[in-house]
């Protein structure tokens, strides 16, 4: 009798050899789907697999069975109420003195494997609690570890590991953990067990590593999470093939050169050799970091002096060509260094092209500007060097400041107390923990992919300051796109003042712009073209802005909102695919709950891979457009009002929250504190949402006591 994976997936072979259908592992068979039919009052085995624990409790009490009855394949009740997820009668079962480690049906398996074969991981913790040995083998030599990589659960592998389990573990044919991963293309389980310490150049019998098996399924990010962690590119199979070999072989050959080159090496495998050294600097984040963000000080110096010595008709078009060209230039060193530096807008270049901006336009103000205009626009130039100094001032501290990294654990046994803790909440699910930072997920954060960290209050991960806006810099960071806004109004009034006190140039000549449009124009080209560059940048300001705004009188972050128009990442929070790793339990407490039906499993584990994004919907997402008119919609609809917020205490009660806050203004801020019903609250350990006790005067909620601290700490 075979698993209903076993079912599903083709006849395998043992050993890799030349053909494709040859290049696959073992089988694996863990029980069959239905056991024999019996009249239901007569058949423990029926009732435990539908959850009948009223009969089976009558069965048991009646002396009719007991809890470690056997059929004669060695099948007991407990394994078939463990494969059916039947959480009530597994327990019931295992307190009635029903054999944890019995073995039966012809793969000669555990209960806690035929549980792990289906993903049920509640079932698989409450038999490790009852004393399951986690190092038994079926009778094909694979451990539970192995079972639970095979189908891809990432929260099954992490309680796994947790218990200590050996990460290198060897099925008969010498097949870790690892290789099963790579081969299935399960590349948050292939991440999970690197991190582990998995050996990422094991070898089985055959002299085949977990890169050789990953060519099977040809998966690029399993690929790539090799070849970050050191693979030998060149390891030989006993048949003397390598990683190159396999790859034509499988008709991998694709992913696997994309990955290589994700990685600085040529499609042959070998580092990636630059001229002048530039390997050696592109492969160094730090320095390449530093780089993109100064490059565009270059960039406009250059179009500066391009504008300065040319005809305004020569000079703009060869100033934009330039510039693109030397754009360009910076898109390729990216693309030449570490995997998050291939795209642009994911690098600090963006946020060197404003403080550039921000640098050029100070200077332009103190040396050309001021001189001229102190004393017919003395408040114009007084407000201007306030609102440039708060700008620059609240820009760099949003930049530098820790938006809201939520502290990691410091061990595994710490990481095993907490996951514990959520499973006697039946919370260890996406939602309440993050595989990537290994910490119980606090309300209203969310794991930033550029950051590699979880976020307390997550708002959106911002280009333009190269860091997340989130519970710590959230205020700065408004404070400083509302003094841009202001300090550009007053800008575009000095520099009008300015070029009129300028003298009209004398050997003008227009063809296209009016007389007096020309010599105005011509007065201070770079001036104008550094002003124009300004005012384009109040499009993006202003829908900022109003979204901002809108989103603090509601108390809701843009993610928050932006997750009700399904424009977030609907498969977890995590950098690498997780939707294999999604319990199967349709309710919160997995007792309550059965799910028998593999057609529905199968769309819960694996649904329909999301689109990439095109090049237009990056812009919107890196402008904020996308934002800007969901919040408009949401105005449209009437649905200013967010009345299903629970974390909402009214408009009025939402702008004192986020003004009155006593946090420091021009300092940084107490890590994770925030106000919230006029209290201060901690959103690095608030799990709980916060629940409405009486109503205050002048409108509003108070809230009771939002974090989830034991009573007495």
């Amino acid at each position: 009798m075979s698993s209903p994976s076993a079912q599903r997936n083709s006849t395998l072979k043992a050993g890799p050899r030349t053909a494709v259908e040859d290049v696959e592992l073992s089988n694996v068979q863990n029980g069959s789907a239905e056991p024999p039919r019996l009249p239901l009052e007569e058949d423990i085995m029926q009732c435990a697999r539908i959850g009948a624990i009223e009969l089976v409790q009558k069965m048991i009490e009646g002396g009719r069975y007991k809890a470690d009855y056997k059929d004669e394949e060695g099948i007991t009740p407990l394994h078939w109420s463990a494969i059916n997820n039947q959480y009530a009668v597994c327990k019931y079962l295992l307190e009635q003195g029903a054999d944890v480690n019995a073995k039966g049906g012809e793969s000669n398996a555990t209960a806690a494997m035929w549980a792990a074969q289906r993903c049920h991981f509640y079932v698989v913790n409450l038999m490790i609690q009852h004393g399951a040995d986690l190092l038994l083998v079926d009778a094909q030599g694979y451990n539970i570890l192995h079972l639970a990589t095979i189908d891809g659960n990432a929260f099954l592998v992490v309680l796994l590991l947790l218990q200590n389990i050996p990460v290198d573990a060897q099925d008969p044919q010498g097949h870790t953990s690892l290789m099963w991963a790579g081969y299935k293309g399960w590349p948050a389980c292939v991440d999970l067990l690197l991190r582990w310490g998995a050996s990422v150049n094991a070898t089985d019998d055959n002299g085949y590593t977990p890169l050789h098996w990953a060519l099977v399924k040809g998966s690029r990010p399993c690929l790539e999470k090799l070849i970050e962690y050191g693979a030998d590119r060149f390891a030989k199979t006993n048949d003397g093939k390598t990683p190159t070999d396999c790859s034509k072989e499988m008709n991998s050959r694709g992913p696997y050169i994309r990955a290589l080159q994700d990685q600085g090496y040529t499609p042959d495998g070998h580092p990636k050799q630059l001229p002048l050294n530039l390997s050696t600097f592109t492969r160094d984040r730090s320095k390449i970091s530093k780089f993109l963000f100064l490059y565009p000080f270059l960039i406009m110096i250059i179009c500066a002096w391009i504008i300065a010595h040319f005809s305004v008709f020569v000079g703009l078009p060869l100033s934009v060509a330039v510039g693109v060209a030397l754009q360009w230039s910076a898109q390729w060193v990216g693309q030449q260094g570490p995997p998050g530096f291939h795209a642009i807008h994911k690098t600090p270049y963006l946020a060197g092209i404003f403080s550039g901006t921000l640098f050029y336009v100070g200077f332009d103000w103190l040396w050309l500007i001021l001189p001229l205009t102190y004393s017919n626009y003395f408040f114009s130039n007084l407000f201007f060097g306030v609102f440039y100094s708060m700008t620059a001032y609240f820009y760099f501290l949003a930049m530098t400041e820790d938006p809201g990294y939520i502290p990691k654990l410091s061990s595994r046994n710490q990481q095993r107390d907490v996951v514990q803790d959520l499973f006697a909440l039946w919370k260890f699910d996406e939602e309440n923990f993050c595989i990537q930072c290994m910490i119980r997920r606090p309300l209203r954060s969310k794991h930033c992919r550029r950051c590699g960290r979880c976020v307390a209050k997550h708002d959106h991960h911002c280009p333009w300051i190269n860091s997340c806006v989130a519970n710590n810099n959230l205020r700065h960071f408004y404070l400083y796109i509302i003094s841009m806004f202001l300090g550009i109004i007053f800008n575009v009034e000095l520099v009008l003042g300015y070029l009129e006190a300028l003298p009209a140039p004398t050997d003008a000549t227009c063809n296209l712009l009016p007389p007096y449009l020309c010599t105005f124009a011509l007065r201070d080209t770079w001036t104008i073209t550094l002003t124009m560059w300004t005012l384009m940048q109040m499009v993006w300001i202003s829908m900022l802005l109003v979204v901002q705004s809108i989103q603090i009188a509601k108390n809701i972050t843009t993610f928050e909102n932006m997750k009700r128009h399904d424009h977030s990442t609907p498969h977890g929070p995590s950098h690498l695919p997780l939707h294999n790793a999604r319990p199967t339990t349709l309710g919160a407490n997995p007792a309550a709950t059965s799910l028998n039906d593999t057609a529905a499993v199968a769309t819960r584990l694996h649904p329909a891979p999301r689109a990439p994004d095109g090049m237009f919907a990056k812009l919107k997402k890196t402008l904020g457009i996308d934002v800007f008119f969901a919040t408009a919609s949401d105005a449209s609809a009437g649905k200013i009002k967010d009345r299903g917020n629970p974390f909402s205490r009214g408009i009025i009660g939402n702008c004192k929250d986020f003004w009155c806050d006593p946090a420091p203004i021009f300092k940084k801020r107490m890590p994770g504190q925030s106000y919230l019903g006029g209290d201060v609250i901690d959103y690095y350990n608030m799990y709980e949402r916060p629940s409405v006790l009486r109503s205050r005067g002048g409108g509003g909620m108070r809230y009771e006591r939002v974090a989830t601290e034991e009573e007495g700490d």
